[in-house]
């Protein structure tokens, strides 16, 4: 990264003390820094598997996969089911992405810009869960299509920043793989929920599918709160002193990190 002929000096720098910043370091003799191996720890594991953190992001990314894989696969089958073709369906089936797309990038310049994960989750995904709750009780094809969009646009921009929650709010390595890993795991379970949910003989409506896709949604929403909830609570006590006895530990519970909502 110090030698990326497409970086600035400055940039460079950053770049590297960016690096630095999340991985231990110490001085050696000649004052340089220097980069240490972090040993393995069961116990940084433990840390992982048995947080709440994790659970909570695993649990909704869960959900919010089971509905973003079941968009992907059906959403040519519920559109030939408005009473296009097969080739209109594919064709039509591109814009709602494309609207997705760009709401995908916005939502993770505004998350890295003001540094916040949950609430872009909490502001999104209610599009999602306006456009199912439509669509599986109306009979209009063009509001079905137009709920397409909504559906895009709520999905979509809520992945970036679920998938980078965790990371922000762990220092050790190990702690920070193994939760990432697991919540990796139990969310792309959500791939059988795709595969099955969404019935031929629903067809066209699918309405008990939406319905089910829905509910998920909510739930994921309600955890996403549930942790900006519990991370607010926690920095607000180490604001207060009720952590200042874990100064230097090293770890998420120093009073001097705050976790990222």
């Amino acid at each position: 990264m110090d030698k990326a002929h497409f970086f600035s000096d400055d940039e460079r720098k950053l770049a590297v003390a960016r690096l630095l910043g999340d991985r231990p370091v110490a001085a050696d003799d000649n004052g340089e820094t220097i980069i240490l191996a972090e040993p393995f720890s069961w116990y940084r594991v433990r840390e992982a598997v048995f947080s709440v953190k994790t659970w909570l992001s695993a649990l909704a990314y869960f959900a919010i996969l089971s509905a973003l894989y079941s968009f992907g696969l059906f959403v040519p089958s519920i559109i030939k089911g408005l009473g296009y073709t097969a080739i209109q369906a594919q064709l039509y089936s591109v814009p709602p992405y494309a609207v997705a797309a760009l709401l995908t990038v916005a939502a993770a310049y505004v998350s890295d810009k003001y540094k916040i994960r949950g609430p872009i989750i909490l502001a999104f995904l209610p599009l999602s869960i306006i456009g199912y709750a439509v669509i599986g009780h109306t009979t209009n094809v063009h509001v079905k299509y137009g709920m397409l969009f909504l559906m895009a646009s709520g999905l979509y921009p809520s992945v970036p920043p679920i998938l980078v929650w965790l990371s922000n709010n762990y220092t050790s390595h190990y702690t920070r793989a193994t939760a990432i890993g697991l919540q990796l795991a139990i969310a792309n379970c959500g791939g059988f929920v795709a595969a099955f949910v969404y019935q031929a003989h629903e067809a066209p409506s699918y309405k008990k599918s939406h319905t089910t896709i829905m509910g998920l949604l909510c739930a994921a929403w309600l955890l996403v709160a549930a942790k900006c909830a519990y991370l607010a609570y926690i920095n607000k006590r180490k604001a207060s002193g009720k952590f200042d006895q874990y100064i230097g530990c090293g770890d998420d519970k120093d009073p001097q990190f705050r976790y990222t909502l």
